[in-house]
């Protein structure tokens, strides 16, 4: 959920699918005019698009579900391709397409599924023709659009944009959208909703609709989706600059969906049952009207929106609870970082949207963590006037990293290229040590060390002062080794490194604890079944083939595992048990709970290397955590019941803490 998709970037996602129009110029963006009729029973569908404001010729393909039946351009017909061959399109002003087909079933998708190549797809129980997959001539730049959407009686649906009238009667459902600005796609999605609505006010004059469309089984939940949702889009328009359409929705989905689009988000029927989505997930989403929906990423130069929402609402909600929360969260993306393999990753740069563990390390955790240090940098002011610059100049615009640098830049004063090239171009952490603290005559001198190519660090640290003062200081590292003395009142015990986590480091790994995605995301894995029955060895390869990034090596349960492997062992209580010993690794640790259907621990064996284990009382227990499992990587441990977490935990850090010598005159 909180590493949500936008519509934008799942387009971009597809585009790869089937061949787009293509233009030989724009002197403005495209229009294009859409008359949709869909019957999900049956997943026939039928439309008629108009596009106006081209230039040049054209050339476009539809998803192979769906056939033109006529093509006229300024008044002329033309002829119709051949199935599955795409149109070629002399240069004219206005095309008019129309074409129908009978739509795929909606599948029956996991998360991984969901995030990587659907086909447009309907059923009574929900439709969903996700933007860049065919199913309306796309203009492959960005184009305005009007959508007239005709379903049966029992149904509703939507596309992004501002809901110009609607109606419903014995005849079916028709529903009218605009979306005067330029987008990259078009979403529409379709369902047995059940519509509630209320209307905010925003800055005293800007009426904005708010609606949840939800499957009669979540009407109950919202009233809390409708109340949460004003407060989220008050609070961006307070810091950012004016909500920018005029409706905003909350759609149910049958696939498990997290995605943001523009003036909607779309979540899974289970997703929004779950307790925590209303304080998190929702205003992440609702977020994206700003940043990805609002102003739209550079894509050739890399997804900033992800990282800067991340900060914006998942951390800052951290913040507004504790700050003691908000270091848990800092501290969970180090060790989420601290788990990648060292040459795993990629600079942030060359983000573009999450593909797996080792993306959203990057492009979220280490993007939330540059908003955050770059924050600290320039100070909070600064920092939300920038903000507000990137919206005023981009709304409805591209922008790349260079444009938000400009204006962080031109909010604070200062010069920031070294602090975003540094950041931003360059794969990897900073690895900062401290090697020497020693107190002189009310003097403290620090000694401090960079491996490899050294960062500019502005190194927070905390002096242990006695009986029990702590005092905060930063100092300036530059190169791979720096000397430094600071004034001190009192006896300084001891000096610790970053002790907040307010900086993208690599972690010394063995001050963490080991946590589930050490083996999620190592790019060399073996997994072991410790039961031979081929009920258990079939559930113990599912799994694995959820949980782990990269495809596992399958080593029998008496065989030896390679060494240069991450472990993921998997079976009964007993069959683990005795496996554990043959490995030499330790037995379950005493602190999980008693009496569980799945428990799962990570670990790591005298040489380092990380394993988890799954302990399940039977096959149906395992398969129960094909879904949850994936989603709980940051955990040292879980206990379950069936499909549901009952206890989770995480083992704690060591603190980076250097004694100090003392020396008299």
């Amino acid at each position: 959920m909180r590493h949500a998709l936008t519509a934008r970037s799942l387009a971009r996602s597809l585009a790869a699918l089937l061949p787009v129009l293509t233009l030989a110029a724009c002197a403005a963006e495209p229009r294009l005019e859409l008359d949709v009729h869909l019957e999900p029973a049956s997943r026939e569908f039928s439309a008629r698009a108009v596009l106006t404001g081209l230039e040049g010729p054209v050339r476009f393909g539809l998803d192979p579900a769906l056939r033109i039946t006529r093509l006229v351009l300024d008044g002329r017909v033309l002829a119709v391709p051949a199935a599955g061959e795409p149109a070629v399109v002399p240069a004219g002003r206005r095309l008019q397409v129309e074409y129908a087909g009978r739509l795929a079933p909606l599948p029956e998708a996991d998360h991984r599924q969901v995030l990587g190549r659907l086909p447009p797809g309907a059923s009574v129980e929900g439709s969903f023709l996700p933007a860049g997959t065919g199913w309306y001539p796309d203009p492959g730049v960005p184009f305005t659009y009007r959508l007239r959407l005709t379903l049966p009686k029992g149904q509703k649906g939507l596309a992004p944009g501002n809901l110009l009238r609607e109606s419903e009667g014995a005849g079916g459902y028709t529903a009218e959208f605009d979306f005067p600005h330029p987008a990259e796609g078009i979403d529409l999605m379709a369902g047995p909703y059940v519509v509630s609505e209320r209307v905010l006010t925003l800055e005293g004059i800007r009426r904005v609709r708010i609606r949840t469309w939800f499957h009669p089984e979540l009407a109950g939940l919202a009233a809390g989706y409708l109340a949460d949702s004003a407060r989220y889009l008050e609070r961006y328009s307070r810091l950012i600059g004016p909500y920018p359409f005029d409706d905003f929705g909350v759609v149910s989905s049958v696939l498990p969906t997290g995605f943001g689009m523009p003036s909607l988000t779309y979540l899974g029927r289970e997703v929004l049952r779950l307790p925590f989505v209303r304080a998190t997930s929702l205003g992440h989403e609702v977020l994206h009207n700003w940043w990805g929906n609002g102003v739209y990423p550079d894509w050739q130069k890399g997804n900033w929106s992800e990282g800067l929402t991340t900060f914006m609402a998942d951390y800052a909600y951290k913040e507004d609870e504790s700050a003691e929360a908000a270091r848990e969260m800092r501290l969970g993306w180090l060790r989420d970082l601290a788990a990648m393999p060292e040459g795993e990753d990629t600079a942030l740069s060359a983000f573009t949207s999450r593909h797996h563990g080792i993306s959203s390390i990057v492009g979220y955790n280490k993007a939330a963590m540059l908003f955050m240090m770059l924050r600290d940098e320039i100070g909070n002011e600064a920092f939300e006037r920038g903000l507000r610059l990137i919206w005023e100049r981009h709304r409805f615009r591209t922008a790349g990293w260079a444009e938000l640098e400009r204006a962080f830049a031109d909010a604070s004063g200062r010069d920031l290229a070294a602090f975003f090239r540094q950041w931003l171009r360059r794969p990897g952490a900073a690895r900062v040590r401290l090697v020497a603290a020693e107190a002189q005559a009310g003097r403290l001198s620090l000694t401090l060390e960079q491996a490899g190519e050294p960062y500019a660090l502005n190194v927070p640290l905390a002096l242990r002062i006695y009986p029990d003062r702590v005092e905060h200081k930063r100092v300036l590292l530059e190169g791979t080794r720096a000397t430094v003395t600071l004034p001190v009142s009192g006896v300084v015990q001891a000096v610790e490194l970053d002790p907040d986590f307010r900086l993208w480091r690599r972690l010394d790994p063995t001050l963490l604890p080991p946590i589930l995605r050490e083996v999620f995301v190592a790019p060399r894995a073996a997994t072991v079944v410790a039961d031979a029955e081929a009920g258990w060895q079939a559930a113990g390869q599912r799994l694995a083939e959820r949980v782990l990034d990269n495809e596992a090596v399958r080593v029998p349960a008496t065989a030896r595992p390679p060494d240069d492997a991450a472990l993921l062992i998997v079976g009964s209580h007993a069959g683990v048990t005795e496996l554990l010993v043959r490995l030499g690794l330790p037995p379950r640790p005493s602190d999980l709970p008693e009496r569980s259907s799945a428990l799962v621990w990570a670990g790591r064996d005298a040489g380092g290397r990380p394993y988890a284990v799954v302990s399940a009382d039977d096959p149906d227990a395992l398969a129960a955590l094909n879904r949850p499992l994936p989603h709980y990587g940051r955990q040292s441990w879980l206990g379950f019941e069936g499909a549901r977490v009952r206890d989770k935990g995480i083992w704690p850090a060591r603190s980076e803490r250097l004694a100090v010598t003392h020396r008299s005159r």
